[in-house]
Order: structure tokens, then C-alpha cells, then sequence
């Protein structure tokens, strides 16, 4: 029988599930809450698929309970930097820099060099500038 080489294949983690590159292609798979099983599945497949020329391969993933089990989320963080609130919010560290220069932007801390927000105050501050619009010119 002839052995055949194979590509490698790399399956690594993402910020929402995982990527897997093989035979020059890359292919994302989102585990997020209710499709994580799918996924699975289709990631399972795909790797069958690369490896298994020529070969029949069924997969299967079960949930031995029918459900999905939830993943457990980190509290959000109290205390934010700058680069938190603008991954968070949209509110650029330039934007926040101006503001604490001018004297306006939600609380912060100090602390040595560190620049620290409460997430209350950023959420207060925003709210505290909604602009209602009435639609006229």
C-alpha cells in the first residue's frame, strides 16, 4: 500500500473558537454557547477529511446530557486601563487622554504611571451625554 505524506495540520485557539490550517487553507470554527457541539463536529470532520484519503470516517460528538454545558465567563473586571475601555467602550486612549488633559472624560485613578477607570464611571459618564435627537434639520 502506498502511504501518502500529509500537510501538517495546526489547530490553535482563538479569540471565539479555533482555527485550523491545513492543505493551505485556514478555517475558523466559532464554539460559541449552543453551536459549540457543531462546531466540534465540523472541525472533527475536516481533520478526518485531510487525513483519511480514500477512507470512509464517521464522527460523531455527543452531549451525554443533550445540552450543551454553559462556559463560565470571567467577572468583568471592576477597575479598567485605558486599553480595557477602548476594547470595551470605542473610546480611543487618545480620546481618553485628551479628556483627563481638559479636565472632563469619566473618574479615573492614578496609581505610579497607570491609569485606572471604574466601569461605573465610564458607564455613568456615557450615559450622562446621551444626546436625544427630535429628527428635524
Amino acid at each position: 500500500m502506498e502511504q501518502v505524506a500529509h500537510q501538517p495540520i495546526t489547530i490553535e485557539p482563538a479569540v471565539n473558537g479555533v482555527v485550523m490550517a491545513a492543505d493551505g487553507r485556514r478555517l475558523v470554527y466559532e464554539l460559541k454557547p449552543g453551536r459549540r457541539a457543531k462546531a466540534m463536529h465540523d472541525l472533527l470532520k475536516e481533520v478526518a477529511t485531510s487525513l483519511a484519503v480514500g477512507l470512509d470516517v464517521r464522527i460523531e460528538v455527543r452531549d451525554p446530557e443533550g445540552a450543551e454545558l454553559p462556559v463560565l465567563a470571567k467577572p468583568p473586571k471592576k477597575f479598567l486601563t485605558q486599553s480595557d475601555v477602548e476594547a470595551e467602550y470605542s473610546i480611543s486612549t487618545k480620546t481618553l487622554e485628551d479628556w483627563r488633559c481638559n479636565g472632563k472624560g469619566p473618574q479615573y485613578s492614578k496609581t505610579g504611571k497607570r491609569v485606572y477607570y471604574q466601569r461605573e464611571d465610564v458607564e455613568s459618564f456615557m450615559r450622562s451625554n446621551v444626546i436625544r435627537t427630535t429628527g428635524r434639520v
